[in-house]
């Protein structure tokens, strides 16, 4: 910016020096370095009142955004403990299925394993439909919290259901099935029947981070 200004002040000088040459009468040489001043000065004061307006803007651009990043990482630093929650009570649920399968516990065993993992799924569940995203966000990002919200909702319900299924045809004294192998068929076509569609919030995520960076600034 500074070698632009000297470099424009140079061309000014140079110019009034070659008009002063070349133009006689010295009241039109005058009046004619007067208005070419004037010119410059007005688009010297457009162009700084402009950066003082982008820089303000900017400032304020930045404290939004500030504030916007600290709303959204406290309640996603409680989601995602929730959500490798999830995860976890998932993977321990195919646990119980694989060791069955492989005859490492009991029918007996899965069902006493699965009734717990179904308690604590049922309160894992019941905590993430307590959630709400943070009010102090903008329409944008409130909205697309929501819509990672519901996804997760949507998710936990169908493996909270998934879970309980397999409960419920694992019980022993209910299955009409004797033999390990179609015991082992009734637990997975219970799986089969009510497993949870993958949970896709790649989009929101992705908007999120990138409405809560902050931009560079020129």
């Amino acid at each position: 910016m500074i070698l632009l200004i000297i470099s424009a002040i140079i061309i000014f000088i140079l110019v009034i020096l070659v008009l002063e040459r070349n133009i006689q009468s010295r009241p039109v040489f005058y009046s004619f370095c007067l208005s070419l001043i004037t010119a410059i000065s007005i688009l010297g004061y457009a162009y700084f009142s402009t950066a003082n307006d982008n820089a303000e803007m900017d400032e304020s651009t930045i404290r939004h955004i500030t504030a916007q990043q600290q709303a959204f990482g406290d309640w996603y630093t409680t989601y995602k403990k929730k959500m490798d929650n999830v995860d976890y009570y998932w993977v321990l649920y195919h646990r119980i299925l694989k060791d069955f399968r492989e005859e490492k516990i009991t029918l007996a065993e899965a069902y006493r394993q699965l009734t717990n993992l179904e308690s604590d799924s049922a309160s894992l569940n019941s905590e993430i439909f307590k959630m709400a995203p943070p009010i102090s966000l903008d329409d944008a990002n409130y909205d697309l919290t929501t819509s990672l919200l519901e996804k997760t909702k949507n998710y936990s319900e169908a493996q909270l259901k998934t879970i309980r299924a397999t409960k419920m045809v694992a019980d022993p004294e209910k299955t009409p099935a004797k033999d390990h192998e179609q015991q082992v068929q009734i637990l997975n076509d219970a799986m089969l029947h009510n497993a949870p569609d993958m949970l896709f919030t790649a989009t929101e995520i992705t908007t999120l981070r990138k409405n809560l960076t902050i931009p560079e600034v020129d």
